[in-house]
């Protein structure tokens, strides 16, 4: 995903900034931007495409002994933040974002892999914060959450250097 976010900046000058968590890819164009007329959907599917083709190409770069099993596709949207406040608020709640889901789902999954059903996972990790999901991790299966490498507990950023 993070080869596929570079590979789109480098196709389009105009993208200067991208953050990525799982499947997600928000890219951030220049202000001042004419990519496209700013056709919001001709930008979307020229973006979509090219990281959905590159996705495919580069497959067997990451992982040369697992075949593809079917073809990936991808959604975008487009949205036009009026302000650059409003866009960094935007990215602080996506990284937000990622550390609530990844910290859930660690604990989830470390939960199942100890036994639990996925359901009684969920039942018991239902309320908790982060305090809790962090002794649960760190008491019963060794895990300090914030040694997790950053990619996973932060996301990814792409940019373009000045």
């Amino acid at each position: 995903m993070n080869s596929c976010a570079v590979a789109v900046l480098e196709e389009f000058q105009d993208i200067v900034f991208a953050y990525g968590v799982s499947d997600e890819y928000s890219f951030v164009l220049k202000n001042k931007s004419e990519l496209y007329k700013r056709q919001s959907s001709k930008i979307i599917s020229a973006i979509v495409s090219f990281f959905t083709s590159t996705y495919v190409m580069r497959w067997g770069d990451f992982f040369p002994h697992k075949k593809l099993k079917y073809p990936p596709s991808f959604d975008g949207r487009a949205v036009c933040y009026p302000t650059s406040d409003i866009l960094l608020d935007y990215l602080a709640w996506r990284q937000v974002d990622c550390h609530i889901n990844n910290q859930y789902n660690t604990c989830f999954w470390m939960l199942v892999k100890s036994g639990k059903s996925k359901t009684q996972a969920q039942d018991y990790l239902k309320g908790t914060q982060t305090r809790e999901k962090n002794e649960l991790l760190s008491k019963q299966f060794g895990i300090e959450y914030n040694s997790l490498p950053v990619i996973f507990r932060m996301g990814s950023s792409v940019f373009r250097l000045k």
